[in-house]
């Protein structure tokens, strides 16, 4: 039995380069510094943390907010947004 997916639309690859200006770097560690102040003082994310099981299709589905983003997991696939605006960010493997 086949299930009916969300499916993401095709993004181009964020990843870091090796040769990100200063004012990048200073950009992305504000970020990250305002990312905890915000968890700091408990504001919230859209999102709380939280593992849910679903009884009926059997899915794991599990939230974590960080510093720089939320991490949606899907029966082991990760799913990235960013902590500030919200945008899909990109997807990783969970371990």
């Amino acid at each position: 039995m086949e299930r009916d997916c969300l499916r993401f639309p095709d993004r181009k690859s964020r990843q870091a380069s090796n040769d990100a200006t200063g004012i990048q770097v200073l950009i992305g560690r504000a970020r990250e510094f305002l990312g905890k102040v915000l968890n700091y003082f408990g504001i919230p994310n859209p999102v709380a943390d939280v593992v849910i099981t679903d009884q009926l299709t059997g899915c794991m589905i599990e939230v974590k907010s960080r510093s720089l983003y939320t991490k949606l997991s899907v029966n082991g696939r990760d799913y990235y947004f960013d902590r500030l605006t919200g945008k899909f960010g990109g997807t990783g493997s969970g371990c």
